[in-house]
């Protein structure tokens, strides 16, 4: 393929094709990453598994003929009240060290929302290093990483005769209904589907992390499943994943992870579950620790008019569950350099339109941080507070606050 335009014409953009370019792609991620760091298994995970994804989701600049530098897209679908949301994850972003500030990452960013425009995507996604994907105008918008952690000997032991067995392949049907039924306290989640799950278990890794997974029987019947991960250099076991459960499958399952945690000479309990969800203020009852404030998802929506539509039945129906279910304006968003203006008809909108103005201020937005009213991360009051440039006019106020309420939401593993 040639050259896209960075300033060396030695670098080409390519895509992964033989054989030889994923060994040296694996031979990147390891030098980038690390030799133990795991980064490599998940991306062969993704060339031999994943079950949506093609050699032409991993992008590459070679130089000479060597790769020198990469990132991937990983195709997800997240949800936001209830609407699919086709989300684009970029991954494994490595520069050799010896080729980096050439504007090698630029030309695959660049390439990487080329792409993402040609499939139609609504988001960009990225956990990502700080700072350094806001040049490609990513801003945090969705919590990450949040981390629970308390000592073994602080959890409670229980006499409860739950029966927890080993999960299998059987179980899939039943927990992907737990699991979705569990998502449903998350405005923004993800959606598993079941290719997803089998390739989970298949390879009994999820995000590149290995994990154990098992079912929480009561009368012959599964109620819950949870997943578990080692981090022996922590003495700690991590609970990854887990449906809801009630009071008494709670019991259980924390006498049995403490059991566990000893049998592996342990110290700690480490979950990675969203601090929403009761098991974990349950933990902080017991006295657990919160890293807090969590590290945040990093999001780039390429068109909000094309995201207003798809929302269009959530708006709808927050206007007609408020006192603007009669309305009749049209208002605009005014994102500083373009506008999306919203016509509102009795109390639906009829019409979304971009325009190529910016004169009307009444709803004055920062267009990188709008994406974190736009996903419930934080209030328009927190956002008129922390930005100067975030600025809405006291007759739209509670109009905003109705459209785009603050909501609690949790990325579950998508792959």
């Amino acid at each position: 393929m040639p050259d896209t335009g960075n300033e060396n014409s030695e670098f080409t953009l390519h895509r992964l094709e033989t054989d030889d370019d994923i060994e040296q792609y694996l031979e990147l991620i390891r030098n980038v990453f690390g030799q133990t760091s795991g980064a490599d298994n998940l991306a062969k995970n993704l060339i031999d598994h994943h079950p949506h994804m093609t050699l032409k989701n991993f992008f590459v600049m070679k130089h000479q003929g060597k790769i020198v530098a990469t990132l991937n897209l990983i195709p997800v679908q997240w949800s936001i009240g209830g609407i699919p949301l086709k989300v684009a994850e970029m991954g494994h972003v490595a520069t050799l060290p010896e080729y980096r500030h050439r504007g090698l990452q630029r030309t695959l960013a660049n390439e990487f929302h080329k792409e993402v425009e040609r499939h139609g995507y609504d988001v960009c996604a990225i956990e990502g290093i700080a700072y350094f994907y806001r040049q490609f105008g990513y801003e945090y918008a969705l919590p990450l990483l949040e981390e629970t952690k308390i000592r073994l000997e602080q959890l409670p032991t229980s006499s409860t005769k739950t029966n927890i067995r080993p999960f299998t392949p059987e179980d899939i049907g039943t927990a992907g209904q737990l699991l979705a039924q569990s998502q449903k306290r998350f405005y923004v989640h993800t959606v598993r589907d079941e290719s997803i799950w089998r390739m989970q278990e298949e390879t009994k890794t999820a995000a590149g992390d290995k994990f154990e997974g098992y079912s929480l029987e009561r009368n012959g019947e599964m109620v819950a499943y949870f997943r578990i991960s080692d981090r022996p250099e922590e003495k700690a076991l991590v609970l990854r994943e887990a449906s809801d459960m009630d009071d008494y499958s709670n019991e259980a399952i924390l006498a049995f992870l403490k059991d566990l945690g000893r049998q592996r000479s342990f110290e700690y309990l480490v979950s990675r579950m969203s601090y929403q969800d009761p098991l974990m203020q349950k933990l902080v009852s017991l006295g657990a620790v919160q890293d807090d404030p969590p590290y945040a998802w990093q999001i780039r929506v390429p068109d909000y008019a094309a995201v207003f539509w798809k929302m269009k039945p959530l708006f709808d129906s927050r206007l007609a569950e408020s006192s603007y279910r009669h309305l009749t304006e049209k208002f605009n968003f005014n994102f500083r350099r373009y506008t999306i203006q919203v016509n509102v008809e009795d109390g639906s909108i009829r019409e979304i339109e971009k325009l190529d103005t910016n004169e009307d201020r009444t709803i004055g937005l920062n267009p990188l941080v709008f994406v974190q009213l736009l996903l419930g991360h934080r209030s328009r009051q927190e956002l008129e507070m922390i930005y100067p440039d975030f600025r809405i006019r006291q007759s739209h106020k509670h109009l905003i606050d109705v459209l785009f309420p603050k909501s609690t939401s949790h990325i579950h593993a998508a792959y």
